[in-house]
């Protein structure tokens, strides 16, 4: 997402190297690594989009992974190494050897919000959701607690968490150390989100933001006008209100981390992505829609955006941002990053594309969780991000798999071929067909 505040993530998984002639791999480096892109069976699936063709003599390796048993069925989100030779404009792979990788056991730390409870406390034990993983809480965990909160027994959604442990090959984070907090609204963070904070179908439609104001203070949210499309805009407003979690639905209207989502269609041409504020507002740019195929992927980047603003990305990591360039003015609105046109062209070094890296992955992980609780296809989701990033004439299964959808598919195979609750999900909408 286009976030007025910083930007996030993205692991950055080897993608598909192809060139337009048919290559061959050498004896130690694959023609093909990457994730299972479709499936159907262990002998008829895609990696990154090429399809898989195997004969008798192709050899099969399979990697020591949860869930996955020699000679069983591929899976979206796997990773895959194959020797062969590749067909670019076929889009094919005559594969010699298949290797399914793998994970290794990866540490991880980091700050986020949890928005699920999987168990109760029991034992000193407590599984949950938070940050796009799964995280389980064990009595050996070395926890702290932050006033008010004294024990597991008083963690709830909406409580605020830093960690560390270890991400296992059957998805689940097994935490080493991990302190919980109140979700607290900072004197800062309130003005953050007063000033960020405004109804967008109610700007004049004639607004617009000049030349001089966009050099001094860079882009106003507050001067776009709506989109005039009742449909669209219906349209939008119920997949967005889909995606709220239930422990945010559930806060009284006093409360103050509570989260009044507003979501607007606009028309910004430059913009491949919608755009937060910290109040919750999200304007959504009508060729996005229009590009997109059905429901579930436009839900996909609706609930990235949502999970900007529930992980406080614009407000936790802007002071990071701001120092990072004495060149900012035009990039600041308010005490907030732009960072979809700002932090590129200034945070050319490895600390920003760190950032934008970080931000991008973290909001496509949680995005997940947002899409299966409302029921959307999870398949949809790394896809939605492979057509944004493919020009509009071109097929996007002919594009080289990016980062956000690389991240997807990743996250995909590691934390949700295990997932705990996969009972389908009754949104009736999931594989309506875009019609805009």
């Amino acid at each position: 997402m286009v976030r007025l505040s910083v930007v996030f993530a993205v692991f950055s998984a080897v993608c598909t190297s192809v060139s337009l002639a048919q290559t061959e791999s050498s004896e130690l480096t694959p023609a093909l690594t990457g994730y299972v892109t479709r499936v159907a069976s262990n002998s008829d699936f895609d990696v990154n989009a090429i399809h898989v063709i195997q004969n008798s003599k192709t050899e099969i390796t399979h990697g020591s992974i949860a869930g996955r048993t020699a000679g069983g069925s591929a899976f979206l989100g796997e990773q895959v190494s194959i020797y062969g030779r590749l067909d670019a404009r076929k889009q094919t792979i005559q594969a010699k050897e298949i290797i399914f990788l793998s994970p290794r056991p990866d540490g991880l730390s980091g700050t986020a919000v949890i928005d699920r409870l999987l168990t109760s406390a029991t034992n000193g034990q407590l599984l949950f959701r938070a940050d796009g993983y799964l995280m389980q809480v064990h009595s050996s965990t070395k926890q702290a607690f932050s006033s008010p909160l004294t024990s597991l027994k008083d963690v709830q959604p909406n409580t605020w968490i830093t960690y560390h442990g270890t991400l296992d090959a059957s998805g689940h984070l097994t935490l080493d150390a991990i302190t919980f907090s109140s979700n607290a609204i900072s004197d800062r963070e309130g003005k953050l989100l007063e000033k960020t904070d405004y109804d967008p179908s109610k700007v004049p439609p004639d607004s617009k933001q000049s030349v001089a104001s966009k050099v001094l203070i860079g882009f106003d949210p507050k001067k776009v006008p709506p989109y005039d499309d009742p449909a669209m805009q219906e349209r939008i407003s119920r997949i967005g209100t889909s995606l709220i979690p239930a422990y945010q639905r559930s806060l009284a209207p006093q409360d103050p981390t509570r989260i009044d989502f507003q979501f607007q269609v606009i028309d910004e041409a430059r913009f491949h992505d919608a755009l937060a504020l910290p109040s919750g507002v999200i304007l959504v740019p009508q060729q996005v829609v229009k590009r997109l195929q059905n429901d579930s992927q436009i839900a996909t980047v609706l609930a990235d955006n949502i999970a900007c603003v529930l992980e406080k990305q614009g407000y936790r990591l802007n002071p990071a941002v701001t120092t990072m360039t004495a060149v900012n003015t035009a990039t600041v609105i308010g005490g907030l990053f732009v960072p979809g046109l700002g932090l590129t062209p200034f945070a050319t070094g490895a600390a920003g594309k760190s950032i934008q890296t970080d931000l991008e992955n973290q909001s496509g992980r949680v995005s997940l969780g947002l899409l299966h609780d409302a029921g959307y296809d999870l398949e949809q989701a790394p896809i939605a991000w492979w057509i944004l990033a493919s020009k509009p004439s071109h097929d996007w299964k002919k594009t080289k798999l990016p980062p956000r959808a690389s991240n997807l598919y990743r996250t995909i195979g590691l934390v949700w071929k295990n997932y705990p609750d996969t009972a389908a999900g009754t949104n009736s909408s999931t594989t309506t067909s875009s019609t805009n």
